[in-house]
């Protein structure tokens, strides 16, 4: 069975960047996960053809702060194996997940 692992990153770009080799050493320690990567629609373009590359799902800071509700939607039905979360958002604390980080 395939592990499945979100990774809630940055907005911006130079933090993303740098998530980036986070991401390698989680997927090096996790051989044959699926990785699904949660980020600013401007970094977004960074992680499409990343090999674990299951589903990259940008989204937009909104008021009031909406677009944590929309994420929590489109990650809510998976049950995570692993979630990385260097936002430190109420999100990977309200889905299902083994393990968090």
């Amino acid at each position: 069975m395939t592990k499945e692992i979100l990774f809630i990153t940055s907005n911006r770009l130079g933090d993303a960047v740098l998530s980036m080799g986070l991401l390698d050493h989680i997927l090096k320690n996790e051989p044959g996960a699926r990785v699904t990567v949660a980020c600013g629609p401007l970094p977004s373009s960074l992680f499409e053809g990343y090999p674990a590359l299951k589903r990259v799902i940008p989204f937009k800071k909104e008021k009031h702060h909406k677009h944590w509700f929309k994420l929590w939607r489109a990650v809510a039905p998976t049950r995570w194996d692993m979630v990385v979360d260097l936002r430190n958002s109420v999100v990977s604390r309200v889905i299902r997940a083994r393990r968090r980080y």
